[in-house]
């Protein structure tokens, strides 16, 4: 499986240089470089949790992962609040609305650099827990989602 996702990003990257080529410089590129300027939530994000690959200025992945982070522009077909089916997600708006970092699969990343305000869980089963340390802040259990007040610096995820 490793494989197949680095060839899905390898065609991405060979079907960008294509559209540059022929397009020119995406909006969001840098003009002198020509280089994608990554949106400020996905610039801290990366920073933050390495093994990061910029698919556009509102779109990133983490391969090993099984995380993406989407903002408002960059958003796809989904199901709960924005969270595509069998994902765990968090949102920086109320609502499951904003951008929107998410896994496929179940653990405990650290989220520190992204603002967490809603967590949503559009798994069959088990619940994903916002928290600070141990500390939980909301819990969304299978197929749906909840409201987060409070500082979050990791998200934990229930089977």
């Amino acid at each position: 499986m490793m494989g197949s996702s680095r060839a899905r990003l390898a065609a991405i990257g060979a079907v960008a240089a294509v559209l540059i080529g022929v397009l020119g410089v995406p909006q969001g590129a840098s003009a002198s470089t020509g280089e994608l300027v990554p949106e400020p939530r996905i610039a801290a994000v990366m920073e933050e949790v390495p093994g990061g690959v910029l698919l556009d200025e509102n779109h990133a992945v983490w391969p090993e992962l099984g995380m993406a982070l989407e903002t408002p522009s960059g958003v796809s077909t989904r199901t709960i609040g924005g969270c595509t089916t069998g994902n765990v997600c968090v949102f920086d708006g109320y609502g499951a609305q904003g951008a929107k970092l998410s896994w496929s699969s179940c653990g405990n990343p650290t989220v520190s650099a992204f603002t967490v305000r809603s967590i949503a869980n559009d798994r069959p089963t088990g619940y994903a827990q916002a928290r600070s340390g141990t500390t939980v802040h909301a819990t969304a259990y299978a197929g749906s989602y909840a409201n987060v007040y409070g500082a979050v610096n990791n998200v934990r995820c229930v089977s």
